[in-house]
């Protein structure tokens, strides 16, 4: 039953869009048909625990999970009766969202119960490409409208079309989303062709393969890119692929040149990391009636207050004419994006921490998004969230690792190595982008971090 209910997700949660159902006060996250269906799943998961005594209780990795939702309960307490400066229904919900996607990690162990349920899912997983990529190059050639949630008028549920200005969105939020998400699922797509034997799926994988990493540079997302290929590097190199890691990086490389948004955003980045000089006031007083003397005075900078309006794709500006063959100048765009987190959500996080070290100020206190993912914990549930957060993935690599000292791993091994890049892709995703608290990214990662752990399980088993 669990098998079905995962391969039903693994379908149903890339696929379809962010259709809200019911909003909620004072936030423009909507409850949607993914979170009922969710839901409807985790009942049928604690009846089932019911009927056979709990045996999640058993698992040594529940009580990893045990510790973070003590970490963020304590903070949504403390958030509640002390600070108060957040509406107790918003920290609630995100505690209750945070329960959300995790459950998807428990229902996917029941799932995975032997080595063959993992090709069962993975064949799933490919269907699941194909529906993304016809739905992203319909929205590019054939006009396919999207719904965004990349700010509150979008998140309605409007129906958009891309025009000349806007990057390929997925199916289930914006271009980041789908970005993260394929910088996932594509170091499994590029790693397991060289480890398999069936030709058949060798070839289909690498097909997809090529299709999902060019949706993935027409997301222009900078950081995924970097994501995936670091990604795909250590997942090529754990499983002594070196050869692989060649093609694989050429073709990183290749597309940072021949996409058009990716290549401007990449340079826009490098300009912006040039050191800006020192304002000066030019004072002409003379010495003597005579004699004029210049004196330079350094200046400070004034600062500046920025006021933040909702933001319509796109997200980039034309200079000159709107038309589809001047190029788009992303300097703007870039800028903007890096002083919205260098200058007022990183510091905002960072504030929340410093208010208490331990614990935060409560889940979702700190807005909607912080565009870092660990200064988010760190802000939202302190020190105790943020290290039991981090444990989790940390420990299923600590105890992969030693796997590549084998000298002939088989193919589980090798694919347990495997997902050590995954894990790695998801880590630096959240650098810049709040990977895993946008819920269709989640669910995924979740279910990818179930796997990687039977994988463990099977493997250990197996000595």
């Amino acid at each position: 039953m669990f098998r079905i209910i995962l391969a039903t997700l693994i379908l149903f949660i890339p696929l379809y869009p962010k259709f809200p159902l019911a909003n909620f006060s004072g936030i423009y996250v909507a409850l949607r048909l993914d979170d009922i269906i969710i839901a409807i799943t985790v009942l049928i998961w604690i009846l089932w625990q019911i009927k056979n005594k709990f045996p999640v209780r058993k698992l040594k990795i529940t009580y990893l999970f045990l510790a973070y939702f003590i970490a963020i309960s304590i903070s949504t307490v403390i958030a509640i009766f002390i600070y108060q400066t957040t509406p107790t229904n918003i920290l609630l919900l995100h505690l209750f969202r945070r329960f959300e996607y995790i459950s998807i990690f428990f229902i996917t162990l029941l799932a995975i119960k032997t080595k063959k349920d993992i090709s069962f899912s993975y064949y799933f997983l490919l269907l699941a490409l194909v529906g993304i990529a016809i739905y992203g190059y319909g929205q590019r050639y054939y006009n396919f409208p999207f719904v965004s949630t990349m700010n509150r008028e979008f998140s309605q549920g409007q129906l958009l079309h891309m025009d000349v200005w806007t990057r390929i969105s997925s199916t289930f939020a914006g271009h980041y989303d789908l970005a993260a998400y394929l910088s996932l699922i594509l170091i499994v797509l590029v790693s397991l062709p060289a480890i398999i034997k069936n030709n058949f799926l060798k070839i289909i994988s690498l097909i997809l393969f090529f299709i999902g990493f060019s949706l993935l540079t027409q997301t222009a997302s900078r950081i995924s890119i970097f994501a995936f290929w670091g990604g795909s590097f250590i997942s090529l190199f754990l499983i002594k692929k070196y050869l692989w890691i060649i093609p694989v990086s050429l073709l990183v490389v290749y597309s940072m040149f021949n996409s058009t948004d990716l290549n401007q955003r990449l340079l826009a980045t490098i300009a912006s990391l040039k050191p800006t000089p020192t304002p000066t006031k030019i004072i002409s007083q003379p010495a003597s009636p005579q004699v004029p003397t210049i004196v330079v005075v350094k200046t400070k900078p004034t600062p500046t207050k920025y006021v933040f309006v909702p933001t319509p794709l796109p997200t980039m500006i034309r200079h000159g004419p709107v038309d589809e063959y001047i190029p788009i100048d992303a300097d703007v765009g870039v800028a903007r994006s890096g002083e919205i987190r260098f200058n007022v959500e990183w510091p905002r996080a960072i504030t929340a921490f410093q208010k208490n070290i331990l614990f935060g100020t409560g889940l979702g206190s700190i807005s909607l998004a912080t565009d870092n993912d660990y200064l988010r914990l760190l802000g939202e549930s302190g020190l105790f969230g943020f290290l039991t957060f981090l444990f989790i993935p940390f420990y299923f690599i600590l105890k992969t690792l030693k796997l590549f000292w084998q000298k002939k791993p088989d193919f589980y091994i090798q694919l347990q190595l495997i997902f050590v890049g995954v894990i790695v892709s998801a880590l630096a995703n959240a650098i810049f982008i709040d990977i895993f608290e946008a819920s269709k990214v989640a669910y995924t990662y979740w279910i990818l971090m179930a796997v990687f752990y039977q994988l463990t399980v099977f493997n250990s088993k197996q000595k």
